[in-house]
């Protein structure tokens, strides 16, 4: 009885998509009632120096710039969040209830971005600042961290090389659908609680469909230490001219 109710509940889930992280604490909140905030609570506006005063390695730095942008230069440990219909879906995926939240954000997306923040449960959210004052952040005791991004072809040389992983991060059946030889896969919804799955021992080159997922999961990867590189394009630039399994 328990082999057929396994192979029942496998059935059932095949081609579930893997849930966001916040999923889980959502049910909670769904059964004992959500925390009474009254108003929206809107953050106060931060000056670059009380910006330059937030460690992004403790608390969360959520900069919605670009990720062409964020990349070239944003404070060392800040997550990657642009404004996308993926938004919510990103930002619960690595960040928690329980986390301190400092924005990146332009000040007309301040109170959607924090409605949508408060919707998934993230409420503790500290200040903002505007991007457009980034350019002030950066001096001699507070530098900015930039990303790695690189080509297929930067891949592809950097693969026959040896010596790099290669972390898939989309979902179990896009991956089953085909790959890049050697890639570990775990979806980017779920990236944080299986952090023991990622090899440890040498760069990774993180890639997805299209590039902007693993674009996010690049930049949480870089905020733990390691040396990540997105793949630019994703799957879809890489199998125009390199073969895949699956």
């Amino acid at each position: 009885a328990a082999t057929s109710e396994q192979a029942f509940v496998a059935f059932i889930l095949e081609g579930q998509p893997e849930p966001p992280l916040y999923f889980a604490h959502m049910k909670h909140v769904n059964r004992v009632g959500p925390r009474v905030l009254g108003q929206l609570p809107i953050p106060p506006r931060m000056t670059v120096n009380e910006l330059r005063e937030v460690d992004a390695r403790q608390a969360i730095v959520l900069d919605t710039r670009p990720w062409d942008t964020f990349r070239a230069g944003h404070v060392p440990g800040a997550l990657s969040f642009p404004l996308v219909k993926s938004f919510s879906t990103d930002v619960g995926s690595f960040v928690t209830h329980q986390d301190a939240v400092y924005l990146i954000v332009e000040p007309a997306h301040v109170e959607p971005v924090v409605r949508a923040l408060v919707r998934i449960g993230i409420d503790d959210i500290r200040g903002w600042f505007d991007p457009s004052e980034m350019a002030q952040y950066e001096d001699a005791a507070h530098p900015v961290e930039r990303t790695k991004e690189m080509d297929v072809e930067e891949a592809a040389t950097a693969i026959r090389s040896g010596g790099v992983h290669v972390l898939d991060v989309r979902r179990a059946t896009e991956f089953a659908g085909g790959h890049m030889d050697g890639a570990v896969n775990v979806a980017h919804t779920r990236l944080a609680s299986r952090m023991a799955e990622v090899p440890k021992d040498a760069p990774l080159i993180v890639n997805c469909r299209s590039g902007m997922r693993s674009a996010r999961s690049t930049a949480y990867l870089q905020r733990l230490g390691y040396d990540a590189t997105n793949l630019k394009g994703g799957i879809l630039a890489w199998a125009q001219d390199h073969a895949m399994v699956g």
